[in-house]
């Protein structure tokens, strides 16, 4: 609207510059031959017209610096001409960060060099905690170096605030930044997982004010960004969100290029490393595929094969049985001389094939231990002494046994790597504890929905308050369970505890998911808002499950079991 205005402006001037010299162009032209007269009227309108266009013409919003507030922040002059030229030098200090503006050999921006030195300054600030990362830092920078020097910087951002200085020349205190939803996400995604080692935290935790990281935003990171109470920021920035980047009244929504954490900006610096870029992180291998199973009308193949085999071998035995036993149908009115049944020949001729079998197997191991028993009990004392040196030959060996029972022994040779560790291990320190373990499941609970200024957040069943609540009051119980005058502090591993023979319960070692809430029940009921939305004990679950070692109000007991020494 701005650009609309001024364009009239100079064209009513212009008109009016035409009408009060209209009778000098008479003057001029009765003076000079008629076409020579025209050529001279259109070259003169056509001049004045490109001096109207040239005059309206806005690249930038500033240029230069004017000011110096008492936090020493610098604040840019309020230009609206073209950008200007920039020298040899400033071009080498925009490669430092801005090297991107130069692809085209660009050579005019809208600011100067002290303009790119407090840009560079004030860089180095977020690079020294998220270089470690160069795609997130490029993402982030990209947008600052636009929005500073561009040659294009009108079209995406606006003055929204200006005021004087002292010597009466205007500055920029507050700028209205065009800006597409796509290119904040991405940036903000490619950010959101990078760590600052030397604090414990996650960059954002830093970096989005009042928020945590678990509940950050891309609004809420740049809003913080931009925000003129943030002690970094010189002045307002105010960043007006697009879903794209099409032209809105002359207003093209800046939209610069951007990288995924996992992929390297150029070959001279690599991707961001998997502890601050899940995608960058080795993947897991494809599961196998496993042939399909083999199934017969629609079954199991080896069920329907052996259910087969056994009916078949059923069928054959009773068959074999039907068969076999015809032949045993005695007459009843059949008479049997008993002399006839003293006779085994003779009553076997009237016995089926099986009962056959049986006999002969019968009176085979009959005489077999018949013949057996008649040697030994004939020669007994042979006997005795043969069976007695014989155990003794046989049993000299458990002379030289040694029962085991430690698991180390058993599985790890002496001489073994791991076995080497161990001994050093013990020696230097203290032997390993054995760790005992309660595996509590929630059956029949659903997941829960907490709802946060970010969207809902889901968590599993194993959050419900009162299954926490329960699991708490078990945890209880069993830290004072006593076992004939024997406490968990007499078995436990407290390695923090200073003497070894004066341990209480709370020194001992223990993992449980009330360690997030140190062992303290009323930090569950604990409230903190946010927008509007409960998030206290929601946020510090997810901050934990995110990032492990992050700092939060309180020192963290990390309990990692119970124990025995």
């Amino acid at each position: 609207m701005h650009v609309c205005i001024n364009i009239t402006k100079e064209i009513f001037f212009l008109s009016v510059i035409l009408i009060c010299d209209l009778s000098f162009i008479k003057r001029m032209c009765s003076s000079i031959p008629r076409s020579s007269c025209a050529l001279g009227v259109r070259t003169l309108f056509i001049a004045a017209l490109l001096s109207v266009f040239q005059l309206s013409k806005q690249d930038c919003v500033w240029f230069g610096v004017c000011n110096t507030d008492a936090f020493n922040h610098n604040q840019y002059c309020s230009y609206n001409g073209t950008a200007k030229a920039m020298p040899n030098d400033g071009l080498n200090l925009l490669k430092e960060r801005c090297s991107f503006l130069l692809d085209e050999s660009q050579t005019e921006f809208c600011c100067d060099i002290n303009q790119v030195k407090i840009l560079n300054e004030n860089v180095k600030l977020a690079a020294a905690i998220l270089d470690r990362c160069p795609s997130c830092m490029s993402n982030l920078v990209r947008h600052i170096c636009e929005f500073t020097c561009s040659a294009n910087q009108s079209q995406f951002a606006h003055v929204a605030a200006t005021q004087k200085n002292t010597e009466g020349v205007p500055y920029v205190s507050s700028l209205d930044l065009h800006i597409t939803t796509e290119y904040m996400n991405k940036t903000y995604k490619s950010c959101s997982q990078v760590s600052v080692p030397q604090t414990g935290q996650l960059a954002l935790d830093l970096m989005c004010g009042a928020y945590p990281a678990s509940r950050c935003s891309p609004s809420k990171w740049f809003n913080y960004m931009g925000d003129v109470n943030n002690i970094y920021v010189p002045f307002q920035i105010t960043y007006i969100q697009h879903p794209t980047n099409a032209s809105i009244n002359g207003t093209v929504p800046l939209n610069p290029h951007t990288f995924p954490c996992n992929k390297a900006i150029n070959s001279l610096l690599p991707a961001c490393s998997c502890s601050d870029c899940e995608l960058s992180c080795p993947k897991a291998p494809p599961r196998t595929e496993f042939p399909e199973q083999f199934k017969i009308a629609g079954f199991d193949a080896y069920v329907v094969i052996m259910s087969s085999v056994y009916f078949v071998g059923v069928f054959i035995f009773l068959m074999g049985s039907f068969v076999f036993t015809q032949d045993s149908i005695i007459d009843e009115n059949l008479t049997i001389d008993v002399n006839e049944v003293s006779n085994r020949t003779n009553f076997r001729k009237n016995t089926s094939f099986f009962e056959n079998l049986g006999d002969k197997t019968e009176h085979f191991l009959e005489k077999v231990f018949t013949k057996w028993g008649t040697f030994f009990a004939s020669y007994p004392w042979i006997t005795l002494f043969a069976g007695a040196f014989l155990v003794s030959i046989l049993g000299y060996g458990i002379t030289f046994i040694q029962i085991t029972t430690d698991p180390v022994q058993l599985w790890a040779s002496p001489n073994s790597k791991s076995r080497i560790e161990r001994d050093f291990f013990d020696t230097k320190f203290e032997p390993f504890f054995r760790i005992e373990q309660i595996i509590i499941k929630a059956v029949n609970l659903p997941n829960i929905i907490h709802k946060t200024s970010n969207g809902p957040i889901t968590f599993g069943p194993v959050f419900h308050k009162d299954f926490l609540t329960v699991v708490f009051n078990l945890q209880e119980e069993i830290k004072n369970i006593n076992a004939n005058g024997t406490f968990l502090n007499d078995i436990c591993y407290a390695p923090l505890s200073d003497e070894k023979s004066d341990i209480n319960t709370s020194d001992c070692i223990i993992q449980s998911i009330w360690g997030y809430f140190q062992d303290d029940l009323s930090r569950l009921e604990e409230t903190e808002e946010d927008n509007g939305f409960n998030v206290r004990w929601s946020s510090l679950m997810k901050s934990c499950s995110v990032f492990t070692l992050r700092i939060i109000e309180a020192p963290q007991h990390f309990r990692v079991g119970f124990s025995k020494n």
